[in-house]
This record gives C-alpha cells, structure tokens and sequence, in this order.
C-alpha cells in the first residue's frame, strides 16, 4: 500500500534549487517570507516542532528539506509545501513527510490555527498532525492532512482502501469475476488544498482460470465538486467519433465517487514533453501527432459548465499587470504601454469560432510514447476562442526555450510545423496576427506572473525577457483587426 509520505513521479522529478535572497520578493505584509523559504533554516524550524516529545525528536532526526511549492498571494497570504526526509536513528531507515500550510500577516494566523484544531485529523507517518509557528504566522498540516481536501485521510486508510474503495469501482470495470489481491499506491503530485493524483498499481486475479493482471489508474481527489464535472466531460471525449477513431487519444475515465470527491482514470504509458528534448530536429514528429491530437479535441462538441471569453482574457490582463510592475518594478516601463497597447488591439479583434480547448494547453499535459501522443490532465476543459490554446501552447514553449537557453529559432521551427499540421486538421483559418496576440497575452497572464508568484530560482530574472518578447509580438499583432 502506499506510504503517503513519499511523492514520487513528476512532482519530485520537477523541484528547482532555493531561491537567492535577491529573488524573495519584499512584501510589508509577509516579512517572514524569508524565512519560510529558506529551506536549511526550516529544517531546524521544524526538527524543533514537528516531533510529539522529546524522546521523539532525539529518535528522528531532519535530513533534508526541500520546498516542493509554493503560491504566493502578494500581501495576502503564501501556500508552501515542503518535503522532508527524515532518518529513524533507532532502526537507520529512512522515509518522507510532506507539509503544506499558509503564512499570514501579522495577527492573522491565530483564527486559522484555532480552526484548524477543530478538525478531525489522522496521525500522519512522521510527526504531529498539524502544526503552529505563531513568530511565522504559519499554520501546516501533515499529509494526508489538508485544509480544504477532507478525503484524503479515507483515501489513505490502507484497510478502507483495500476493502471499500478499490473493489468497488474494479469490478464496475472488469466485472464482479475479478478479485483485488494487491494494491500499490503512490503519490505522484499533490497541490495542497486543491488536488492529490495517487498511482495505484492493482493486482487482480480471474476467479474461474486464475489469470492475473496488473492494472495502472490514477486517482484524483479535489477540494470541491470540480472532479464530477472533470469525469462528465471525459466521459463525453472518450465516447466521441474523434476518440473512437484514433484521431483523439485520452486515458479513459473509469469511476467518480462524489463522497470521496475523487475519479478514477486507466494510466497512459509514455512521458511527458516537457521531460523530452522537444528542440531536437527529431522531435518534430511527436510535435505534428501533438497538432492532430489538439485538433480532434478542438473540433469535438461537447456539453461543458465552463467557458472563456476575450472578456475573460482582458480581465486577467488588468488584474495581473498592477501586481506585476509592484513585485517587479522594473518591467514597468515596458509593461505598461504593452497592455495599454494590447487592450485597444481587443477592441478590434474579429468574432473567432468556439471550439473545446484543453484549457491548460503547456508541454507538461502532451504525452509522448513510442510516437503515439496523448493530451493528459483534463481538468480544464472548457469552450473558448482555439487560439486561447495555442497561444498557450507557444507562451509555454518561449518560456521553455528561454529557461533551457535553446535557440529562437528552434522554437520558431517547432510552432510553424504544430500550425502548419493544426491547420490542416481544422475548419477554421489561424490568422498569425490574431495568434500573437493571445501569445502575448499569455506571456504575460501566464507565464511572467508564475514566474512572481511560483517563486522557483531563476525565474524572476525572466520577467523581463518575457515581457520584451510579448511586445516584439504585439507589434506583429496589429494587423489583428477586421
């Protein structure tokens, strides 16, 4: 069963180095964020506070702690999630924990830590439940512990798992002949107080000829109802012509129990792009089956809650912006005239079809196995303008470029083969004017503003490029008009 302190896959595959003093942002509000992000001195932090008791923290001891995420919300409030490993000195053997909670402004963590005490939590595998730094204002909790996701401790029960929960939705898939003798689970990313995918690795055997099967799902939990509306809208792409066909390839949805808030899906085989040398020459194929595979989505109707307009777009281009040029006064300049200039193009832009969009379209979501491609993590599909999803896709692959210091014209050579096959696969016309503005538009909606908010190493140093390159393309947007 799963050892529910350990995050494998691609959330551990992905931690980046802790960030430079010169790089934490100062924020009057959250003066302490210097401190919680400065992994050694937490550490000793939480060597002090995790343990129950004194015999404890002599027995297991800190050996490392590294900062697996963080959202920062400028003057309000910062999401950190930290992983620990940690070493039991009576039996040498080692294991993880994970931590996730919020530092708050000054005076402000006291309500949440009071609340936080009133509910029912489970006794993780290293450590307290929950914990308090009053001089941080940082409340945490210990996986599977969470703030919002209140499922996760059933889901971790290994006996309610086996019991319960698996068998259940196994035999609505293969049938009430199969037996569930084995389950191993592992958790591949969690996002405190919004998601936690877990790998289960099922054992099952046939009760009259005693064939044995392994079978790969991924089980996703939710802090809201997200997860019912997610599995209705995949139930609808996987019963599709473009699915059935071949044109569309998705990993096939399986069970959703509303109580656990949690859906059950068959794994993919394959890796994602993003772990790929996608500037290679070589690559290019993959990037043409990706143009296919985004094309059958786009042009599959669907009956869907959620939708985005180029109102939506603009609302986030406002929103965003004021808080860019305060955490990063030196892109003003530059940042401002853009959006001035991006936002009087939209007054102009022509009437664009509505398509099915993906929703969070970037290399880490397109799947790559032996050629075959798969568009995974389905949780924002939506309808909207089909540009919003290209414009996507490109601000991801500028944003990788620069990150791995590839060449422009690598990039440049990737984007017009995947639009040159997109094209051909689609009703409608992309209009590269019309295109550049939703790049650019992302650039900085998406791209710069992570770089703020993620606070990973290195990536506010590349504000500034983004937001050169999304002006060099709203240049190239002018003509965007009717």
């Amino acid at each position: 069963m799963m050892n529910h302190a350990v995050i494998n896959g691609v959330s551990s595959s992905r931690q980046t180095e802790p960030l430079a003093c010169r790089e934490i942002p100062t924020d009057v509000l959250l003066p302490q964020l210097a401190m919680i992000l400065d992994p050694e001195a937490m550490k000793d932090r939480l060597q002090e506070q995790i343990f129950n008791s004194a015999q404890e923290q002599e027995r297991f001891r800190i050996q490392a702690c590294e900062i697996a995420q963080v959202r920062y919300k400028p003057e309000s409030s910062c999401m950190v999630t930290y992983r620990l490993g940690i070493e039991d000195r009576t039996t040498g053997s080692t294991g993880e924990q994970v931590l996730c909670g919020r530092v708050y402004p000054k005076g402000r963590s006291r309500s949440q830590w009071d609340k936080a005490r009133t509910r029912a939590v489970v006794q993780p595998q290293f450590g307290k439940p929950l914990l308090y730094l009053p001089d941080l204002e940082l409340v945490l909790w210990s996986f599977p512990n969470d703030r919002k996701m209140d499922t996760l401790p059933t889901l971790a029960d290994p006996g309610h798992f086996m019991s319960a929960i698996l068998p259940t939705f196994l035999a609505s898939y293969l049938g009430q002949e199969w037996a569930l003798t084995d389950a191993h689970r592992t958790l591949v990313h969690y996002v405190g107080e919004h998601t936690c995918t877990v790998r289960i690795d099922a054992t099952v055997v046939h009760q009259d000829d005693h064939q044995r099967q392994t079978i790969t799902l991924f089980e996703k939990t939710y802090y809201n109802e997200e997860g019912e509306e997610n599995f209705r809208v995949m139930r609808q792409l996987w019963q599709s012509e473009a699915r059935s066909s071949g044109r569309l390839v998705i990993a096939r949805p399986i069970w959703h129990d509303s109580s656990l808030k949690t859906f059950w899906q068959l794994g993919l085989n394959g890796i994602p792009f993003d772990a790929c040398d996608v500037y290679s020459p070589a690559f290019l194929p993959s990037f043409e089956e990706a143009a296919r595979r985004l094309a059958a989505l786009h042009v599959t109707p669907i009956t869907c809650a959620r939708s985005t307009t180029v109102a939506d777009l603009i609302a986030d281009l406002k929103r965003v912006t004021p808080a860019l040029i305060r955490l990063r006064p030196s892109c003003g300049p530059a940042l401002s005239p853009l959006v001035a200039h991006l936002l009087a193009q939209a007054e102009r832009m022509p009437e664009e079809p509505r398509a099915t969009l993906h929703g969070d379209l970037h290399l880490g979501n397109l799947f790559v196995n032996d050629g075959c491609v798969a568009l995974i993590d389905l949780d924002n599909v939506r309808t909207g303008p089909p540009l919003l999803d290209l414009g996507s896709l490109i601000a991801g692959l500028h944003y990788v470029r620069i990150l791995r210091k590839a060449s422009p014209e690598s990039c440049h050579r990737l984007v017009e083969r995947f639009l040159q096959t997109y094209q051909a696969n689609v009703p409608w016309t992309v209009l590269p004017p019309l295109l550049n503005w939703y790049v650019a538009v992302t650039l900085i909606t998406e791209r710069a503003n992570r770089c703020l908010t993620r606070l990973k190493e290195g990536r506010p140093a590349m504000v500034e490029e983004l937001i050169a390159l999304a002006g060099r393309l709203s240049q190239d947007s002018a003509s965007c008009e009717h």
